[in-house]
């Protein structure tokens, strides 16, 4: 690399200080660059060259003295673009603080990171950037509160899984709308494929289809970003929207990535589209991918491009807004091990990922650690040195509130395949015989009993039922010949396979499939007394809510934290993809009621009661089919979250303003981590 395509990639972040003897004056730090009043890239005549914002402009990581400005600004020659980036107090630009050169450059897409010191804490401000006779949209942001500053009250939002291909957009204005001090974004900015089969219902008409300049087909018709150029188109895309660039431009955002932003259920660089993919690295994607990331997010973060590792990006970090809060941003991603499953092990990402016997994990687990000495680290979602930062942060913490932007579900998703399938056999029971009504609960007992105990070297459970036998002989007089000849063959006809009779977690990527290390996690927050520390996390697609205990398998867990969980701003729910297990695979065929039911074609949604009978001790709130956003409010005494859910996409159209469907009120007190659902 030469000197000066050194220096241009290692000042990609510029920086400068507010100036107070800029205020009222149209003066500037001109370092050469001729951006403002001059001619560049004009034609000879002396008109000013005209250049565009598509992408509009955002901050982020809000600091008491610092934000970060963004921008992307492109001419017609695909050549560097030398721009001024000017920062006011007034939206009238009249009291300038910064007028400063920068430069957009092609080896970082024509994106401009720039970042102001020297600012008043708790304060607004106003941006733009300016090109020849061109000028950005207007951009308002806000500083954090002081360090030791008594505040009285925070208001923010987090949100999560904004899939450009599926549902509607419309939250985005209904965020602009709110009064906030800023936005937390937890992942899945972008989702890397295009034409996915998650991908192909009703999205809105403001939303055409994407391609990828590049991009690898895989058998089922999707096509994924592989290169950097890829992954730049996708974000031009997203970022081209203008309800996207609203939201940016009112806020600052503070974000960080999850596994879209590179690629689906992701651990390091490996990828897991199919049961071996894994198996290999891939440092280009991965570091493409990041790079990405890098010039598109406003993040006070640093890319080391002469590294050749995949992880040559640190995106977790801290945040203190005064006396209030401390928020910790952590990377799910880059440091994880493998999951504790491999999909080679078990050939398919069912049984491995999702829908994973709790048992076996748990062995699987064991064994690694022990292989490891102990430790953690084959186990590991933060990863050793992430999880050594993570419990200094929070153990030097005092503020009143400590937040963790933490991607994946913390609250345990459990089912218990022996108990669901027994229900179920007992009310098929008493409607094919309703006099047996009353008997229900009894019988759902007597059928685990006899499931439990059932022959199942066939792969599918051979039983004589004795125990339900005894019951209804006793019961219902119901005698065994008549049970043996008009009972057991209505049983037999509905019995699923023996392996779905079994203790599951639906969900091993998230920190269900890492049990280890969230205990351990819990442990220290326990014991080192941490106060009042509320999780905010994405990633499922769905509304959640609970305390997250401090070992789930204990015979009296002890709740030590609060996990919110706020569903995708427009990718599909968590019960389309259970739905679409149960309608396509005939393994789990048995267990659609569990999922669904319809009549007169009505969905009737039962995910979420099933969820409920098998978590009830943690799951405080459940909604497995939405999409909206979490908007928070946070004072020393009391964090109010309300969870907004959206309309359903209209045609192919986003429904009008209001797009709230309905709220839920959630409220944590200070001193408690428990959660209250309002009624």
């Amino acid at each position: 690399m030469d000197r000066r395509k050194f220096l241009k990639w290692g000042s990609f972040l510029t920086v400068s200080a507010a100036t107070a003897s800029l205020a009222g004056c149209n003066s500037s730090d001109d370092d050469g660059d001729d951006s403002s009043g001059g001619n560049p890239g004009g034609d000879p005549g002396g008109t000013p060259a005209r250049f565009q914002f598509p992408q509009g402009v955002a901050s982020g990581d809000p600091k008491p003295d610092s934000i970060i400005l963004w921008t992307r600004v492109v001419g017609v020659d695909g050549a560097a673009v030398p721009a001024r980036v000017q920062l006011a107090r007034d939206d009238a630009f009249t009291q300038l603080l910064v007028d400063t050169s920068v430069s957009a450059e092609p080896d970082w897409d024509h994106t401009v990171r720039h970042k102001v010191t020297g600012l008043d804490a708790a304060s607004n401000y106003y941006y733009r950037f300016v090109a020849g006779a061109s000028t950005s949209p207007v951009g308002r942001t806000r500083t954090a509160p002081a360090e030791n500053a008594a505040v009285a009250q925070l208001k923010f939002a987090f949100i999560s899984c904004q899939d450009w291909s599926v549902n509607h957009w419309v939250g985005f204005d209904e965020l602009a709308a709110q009064d906030l001090d800023f936005v937390v974004h937890l992942g899945d900015y972008v989702y890397e494929t295009v034409r996915a089969g998650f991908q192909t219902g009703g999205v809105e008409s403001a939303h055409a289809p994407l391609s990828l300049p590049d991009g690898t087909a895989r058998a089922d018709g999707a096509v994924y970003a592989t290169t950097l150029a890829d992954y730049r188109s996708l974000y031009r895309s997203y970022r081209s929207d203008p309800r996207l660039q609203a939201l940016h431009a009112r806020f600052p955002i503070i974000a960080i990535w999850d596994d879209h932003e590179f690629s689906d259920d992701c651990w390091q660089d490996r990828q897991t589209y199919d049961t071996a993919d894994d198996g290999t690295p891939r440092t280009s994607r991965r570091r493409g991918a990041s790079q990405a990331w890098f010039e598109f997010m406003p993040a006070d973060v640093s890319l080391d491009l002469a590294n050749p590792s995949f992880q040559n990006i640190q995106i977790y970090r801290a945040f203190r807004f005064g006396s209030l809060a401390t928020l910790l941003m952590t990377d799910e991603r880059l440091y994880r091990a493998d999951h504790v499953i491999p999909e080679q092990q078990v050939g398919s990402e069912i049984g491995s990922r999702y829908f994973v016997p709790k048992r076996l994990l748990s062995q699987v687990e064991a064994q690694k650690m022990t292989n490891a000495g102990g430790q953690l680290t084959p186990v590991s979602i933060l990863g050793n040195t992430q999880r050594d930062w993570w419990k200094a942060q929070l153990g030097a913490s005092t503020t009143a509130w400590n937040l963790w932007g933490n991607e994946v579900s913390l609250l345990r998703m459990q089912f218990n395949g022996t108990q669901a399938v027994s229900g179920l056999l007992a009310q098929g029971l008493a409607a094919a015989q309703p006099g047996l009504q009353p008997l229900v609960p009894f019988m759902t007992v007597a059928l685990a009993q006899d499931l439990t105990g059932a022959d199942h070297s066939s792969g599918k459970p051979v039983t004589a039922y004795p125990a339900l036998s005894a019951l209804l002989d006793a019961q219902a007089a119901i005698p065994a010949p008549v049970f043996a000849a008009q009972i057991k063959p209505l049983l037999d006809a509905q019995l699923p396979p023996s392996l779905l009779l079994d203790e599951y977690l639906l969900n091993a990527d998230q920190w269900d499939g890492y049990n280890a290390e969230r205990k351990d996690l819990m442990a220290f927050v326990r014991d080192a007394g941490v106060r009042n520390l509320v999780a905010l996390t994405g990633d499922i697609h769905a509304f959640f809510a609970g305390p997250v205990m401090d070992d789930y398998d204990a015979a009296t867990p002890k709740p030590v934290m609060v996990d919110l969980v706020t569903a995708g701003i427009s990718s599909n729910s968590f019960f389309s993809y259970f739905k679409s297990v149960v309608d396509t695979d005939p393994t789990f065929a048995p267990a659609k009621p569990l999922i669904y039911t319809e009549a007169a074609g009505v969905v009737k949604n039962t995910f979420n009661d099933t969820l409920r009978q098998f978590n009830a001790n943690w799951l405080r709130h459940i909604d497995t089919d939405a999409q909206g956003f979490a908007v928070v409010t946070l004072t020393p005494t009391e964090l109010r979250c309300v969870f907004n859910k959206l309309k359903p996409l209209d045609g192919t159209k986003a429904p009008a303003m209001p797009a709230v469907a309905s709220q839920t009120v959630l409220t944590v007190a200070a001193g408690t981590p428990a959660v209250t659902v309002a009624t």
